[in-house]
């Protein structure tokens, strides 16, 4: 409730308002009363009963902005703002600085299951992003860039996406004359966005990019400067009327590509036969005005007239089209009397009329094809230009072209012709950042314009911070005639039922894009019928085709506003609990898949806990379709899966939430998503301790201390182990119990106590035995094989060994199999069987590459590398090497970076440079002593202290 209090900043709130937030319609009659109660427990504890105000209209907190921190940030914030439009650049960053020191963590923390405070949690730390962003470009201004260049750093690699925070780090670099680092930094982003996004950076980015490779001494953060558009060509006064064509937009921008091929089409016209062109796109994105504007732009070659109607086709009262063809005729000259009562009479004499004649037809918001035939004129010189929401794809004859929104540069010189605003050019990352609001849609850019001249006296970051309220945002994107809300519900209104209810549903989607069987979990139908229904969104242009994924199954996306406008239509039309169930549905979908796939790799249920939680069955061909290549699956629905578990957790269903976190541990880990691995299960812990679910609980703590193991960092991952095994043999699960024994087992072993470790490995492969985890045994082998290795057991590492490969293949386990390949060419190696250990190192590569193991793949490289250096192929050797090191830091793997690192000072040292070798060697023994191994650190320094001892022995 104080949370509720704060988010009003001292306003009066209604005890409807704060019932509705903390317990919706749980509570009935009794949610008075209860209130009453928090009501006065709040005062109690805060000491002083005059701290809550209470009158007729509500409940309000009494305090200053130096008493909360969120208020003062707020005050400090603006203060800012107000030194920054006075130029005083020093005040403005230290009061900045001031605000920003107020935070720590995420603001409401662990009260993301009321909506209102989540909402203002994601408003103030997007009020925070964009304080730190003008600090930062305080900073650059004040000539600090180099002391703001590490925090750049972190900024970058905590979000590689956020292109202006990527362009100041560059620009930081550039400043402080480190020009080859600014261009690395723009490599990294760029292909972070290309990965991630399938983008190319910004404009901003580019122009930097280029100023840097020039050497601008004057380089900033705006963007390359924006031409204008070019005059509207005074069009060709025709001959005689009709001309019915609307006036032109005369600020229309970004459009030139699309206006060139319509023209051209209509131009080029084929004896014979008309030209017909349909333009489809999705509501708003400005097919109207990009029609009219090629109507005008045709006219002269169309000296007989230009005819328009609008069929008014997406919304519940389409023109007819023989009302159409008495219009039309009517303004060819028709007299009223003369105009035929029957559509085929009018259809006839439309086209006598038009026959010898060169007359444009432009035919605006067409529902389908049936509307549009009777309207098309004979093929002597005429053409036809159409718009729809539908793609009209079964018109005879007609050339499609599909209108996307704009681009981003293309959407800001649309607001700065709109509106003006020096803000809009001077201000690179503020323009962008309302473009984006706007989606980059032509009609809402438009409205955010309008409302922007309408208000000289509003600022950009007043509108833009109005806009980032999601809530709020369709109300805001009204204004006049325009509005975004309107255009949408027009088609929504044009749906057939079913068709609405995937309609809302798809608002519930948090992803950027999502498959056709998604449909299918969100209607709880078949999976073909679903795809039918989806499909009818994108003909209708409410959902949109995003291309194929890996496993070459198309992919669909929503625009942002569209989706909003879903979600508020899934507020108002679902019934009660269907939203719930439609999410549950779809979290369990994602776990039956997961569940799959993890079996398809691991042979079965293996180095895995489930729960009870219910699953979502998308039927057999369907999952045998997706998960033919489980890691390509995984790297389509990489973001579904992290989506799932975080609504999940909002739903509260525990168990679903950390069965689901469970299972893409080992699909995550194969990849290297170390981020995504931590963030579900630390969303799955959370939810667990509120539910009080002890077995979850457990699972996350294993989870973690696994991902800890991964990482290298021994002494986190102990106390999370430790807290697994507790938790486990409270609820008495000895798979649990084994896996996390197997665990701790590791750290003993790679921290040299190898008698704890094997006592605790023998352990967990008893009761592993006793569960039938196959695949954990097998692992447990490698482990015990690997302490006879350091323990020069080499026979006895074989046999375990061995044995461990052939569970693995029995399993059909690829990738267990290469991890124990690994070992067997490292005993190898160990006994100078360099063939032998290059044999099993290769067998390690080709595994690891048709898994999409990346980890394994460089490990492969390794012993490669490895292998050749010990028959002294020092170029085969520096090659594997080489590309191992590239790998194993781009992973952010210290263990193999330091690995690469060692064998990288023995190969210097090979070819005769003991400054290299020493160099290399050191900073291995220092990586593997801050990572806790000392059996590691001692190889290296032993390596290293034979360089040294060398030393005079080698040519000067």
């Amino acid at each position: 409730m104080l949370a509720l209090l704060v988010c009003a900043q001292g306003r009066v709130v209604s005890a409807e308002t704060l019932i509705d937030a903390m317990w919706g319609e749980r509570l009935g009659v009794r949610g008075g009363k209860n209130l009453q109660v928090l009501v006065h427990r709040l005062r109690k504890n805060l000491d002083d009963p005059g701290r809550i105000r209470h009158d007729r209209s509500g409940y309000a907190l009494a305090a200053g902005p130096e008493e909360v921190d969120a208020w003062q940030f707020a005050d400090l914030a603006e203060r800012a703002r107000t030194a920054l439009e006075s130029a005083d650049l020093e005040t403005a960053a230290a009061l900045q600085r001031e605000a920003l020191a107020l935070w720590h963590g995420r603001p409401f923390a662990g009260l993301d299951d009321v909506a209102v405070l989540a909402e203002a949690a994601e408003r103030l730390e997007q009020e925070r992003k964009r304080v730190l962003a003008e600090r930062i470009d305080a900073d650059l201004a004040l000539g600090g860039h180099a002391e703001i260049i590490p925090e750049l750093i972190s900024l970058v690699a905590a979000d590689p996406l956020a292109e202006s925070m990527g362009a100041r780090l560059m620009l930081a670099l550039h400043r402080a004359g480190r020009r080859t680092e600014a261009l690395d930094a723009y490599r990294r982003i760029r292909a972070a966005l290309a990965e991630e996004l399938g983008l190319e950076p910004g404009p901003q980015l580019r122009s930097l990019e280029q100023a840097v490779l020039r050497g601008d001494p004057h380089a900033s953060l705006d963007s390359t400067a924006r031409g204008r558009p070019a005059e509207d060509r005074q069009p060709a006064a025709p001959p005689e009327p009709p001309c019915m064509l609307p006036p032109r937009v005369g600020d229309l921008t970004g459009r030139d590509g699309e206006i060139g091929g319509i023209v051209e089409v209509l131009r080029g016209r084929p004896p014979g036969t008309p030209a017909i062109c349909a333009v489809s796109g999705m509501p708003g994105v400005g097919k109207t005005a990009l029609a009219v504007q090629v109507g005008h732009d045709v006219r002269d070659g169309f000296p007989d007239g230009q005819l328009y109607v609008n069929l008014r086709g997406a919304g519940p009262e389409p023109v007819g089209p023989s009302q159409a063809l008495g219009r039309f005729l009517r303004a060819l000259g028709t007299p009223g009397t003369a105009i035929p009562d029957g559509l085929d009479e009018r259809a006839e004499a439309f086209r006598a009329r038009l026959s010898g004649r060169r007359v444009l037809v432009l035919l605006d918001d067409a529902a389908d094809e049936a509307q549009v035939e009777p309207l098309l004129p004979p093929g002597d010189g005429c053409a036809v230009l159409i718009t729809s929401r539908a793609a009209l794809t079964a018109l005879p004859g007609a050339r499609r072209l599909v209108l996307q929104v704009l681009g981003p540069s293309a959407s800001v010189e649309l607001l700065d012709a709109i509106t003006g605003r020096a803000e809009l050019t001077t201000d690179a990352a503020t323009a962008a950042r309302l473009a984006e609001l706007c989606g980059w849609l032509p009609l809402a850019l438009r409205i955010a314009g309008a409302r922007l001249a309408a208000r000289p006296h509003w600022t950009v970051d007043r509108l833009i911070s109005r806009l980032e309220a999601e809530r709020d945002r369709l109300d805001e994107l009204t204004h006049g005639t325009l509005s975004v809300r309107a255009s949408l519900a027009l088609g929504y209104s044009g749906l057939a039922e079913r068709s609405q209810v995937l309609f809302r549903r798809l608002g519930l989607l948090e992803i950027p894009d999502f498959a056709g069987w998604v449909a299918a979990a969100l209607l709880d139908d078949e999976p073909r019928d679903a795809e039918e229904v989806l499909e009818g969104l994108v003909e209708a242009r409410l959902a949109e085709y995003a291309g194929m994924d890996d496993l070459g199954e198309p992919r669909y996306r929503i625009h942002d506003l569209v989706r909003l406008h879903a979600r508020e239509r899934g507020e108002a039309d679902e019934p009660p609990g269907a939203t719930a169930a439609a999410l549950a549905r779809l979290t369990g979908a994602y776990l039956h898949l997961a569940e799959r796939a993890h079996r398809r790799q691991y042979g079965g249920d293996y180095t895995v806990l489930h729960g009870a939680a219910p699953r979502w069955d998308c039927g057999e061909p369907t999952a045998i379709r997706l998960l033919a290549d489980p890691g390509g699956w995984l790297r389509s629905e990489r973001l579904g899966l992290v989506a799932a578990v975080e609504q999940a957790a909002r739903l509260g269903l525990s168990e679903t939430c950390w069965d689901l976190a469970m299972t893409t541990i080992t699909l995550f880990e194969a990849q290297g998503l170390f981020d995504d691995w931590r963030h579900t299960s630390q969303v799955a812990l959370d939810t667990a301790r509120r539910a009080g679910d002890a077995r979850g609980e457990a699972a996350m703590r294993y989870s973690l201390g696994t991902l800890e193991l991964f990482r290298q960092h021994y002494t986190a991952a102990r106390p999370h182990l430790d807290a697994a095994l507790t938790l486990f043999e409270a609820v008495n699960d000895h798979h649990g119990q084994a896996l996390t024994l197997r665990n701790a087992a590791l750290i003993e072993r790679v921290e040299g106590r190898s008698g704890t470790a094997l006592r605790g490995y023998r352990h967990a492969l008893r009761m592993l035995r006793e569960t039938g985890d196959r695949h954990a045994e097998a692992h447990v082998l490698g482990g015990i094989a690997q302490i006879h290795i350091e323990g020069d057991r080499p026979d006895a590492a074989a046999r375990l060994l061995e044995t461990a490969l052939a569970v693995y293949r029995d399993l059909g386990n690829t990738r267990g199999g290469a991890q124990i390949l690994n070992r067997l060419g490292a005993l190898h190696l160990s006994q100078g069987a360099a063939g032998k250990a290059e044999d099993a190192f290769r067998q390690v590569l080709a595994a690891s590459q048709a898994v999409g193991d990346l980890i394994g793949e460089t490990y492969g490289l390794l012993g490669i590398g490895e292998a050749l250096l010990l028959v002294r192929d020092l170029d085969g050797a520096a090659e594997r090497l080489e590309h191992a090191l590239a790998t194993a830091t781009e992973l952010g793997e210290p263990f193999l970076t330091a690995r690469a690192h060692l064998a990288g000072g023995r190969l210097a040292a090979a070819r005769g440079d003991p400054d290299l070798a020493g160099t290399l060697l050191d900073t291995a023994a220092v990586a593997f002593a801050e990572i806790g191994l000392p059996v590691w650190h001692e190889r290296a320094r032993a390596e290293l202290r034979a360089v040294e001892e060398a030393r005079p022995f080698l040519p000067s």
